[in-house]
């Protein structure tokens, strides 16, 4: 009889872009805890070199006021890019954002902080479940 084999499945990766490095580091935690891989960047230029190391990301969480390159001029880049445009994006800011703003991205999910960790990862596995379903 053949042994049993364990498949090992890579865990996704979150990435996590904030110029706070508190938060980062508490959402690290968090999402590891939930068997998420976590990378991390303090700007949009930093997670533009992460995502072109060719490293794979499942989904992003990304805050929009940051120095050097601002979450929404991030994400208007990665819109532009065959693969990037399909990693699910979360948004997590201090600003107020307008609806209308918020429809510029389509199916984005947005969150205001402080945030409900609670509803940041149920965010998190239904953009992982609807990757899944593509």
């Amino acid at each position: 009889m053949e042994p049993h084999r364990i498949l090992r499945v890579p865990r996704p990766t979150v990435l996590v872009v904030d110029d706070h490095s508190d938060l980062r580091d508490a959402l690290a935690v968090l999402l590891e805890h939930e068997g998420f891989h976590v990378a991390d960047a303090s700007d949009g230029v930093e997670a533009l070199a992460h995502l072109s190391s060719g490293a794979p990301v499942s989904a992003m969480i990304v805050d929009l006021d940051m120095p050097l390159m601002n979450g929404w001029d991030f994400l208007a880049t990665c819109r532009l890019d065959a693969v990037w445009s399909r990693i699910p994006a979360i948004v997590v800011t201090g600003v107020d954002v307008a609806a209308q703003r918020r429809e510029e991205f389509g199916d984005v999910s947005f969150f205001t902080k402080p945030i409900n960790f609670d509803e940041l990862l149920a965010a998190i596995r239904r953009v992982m479940i609807r990757e899944v379903h593509r």
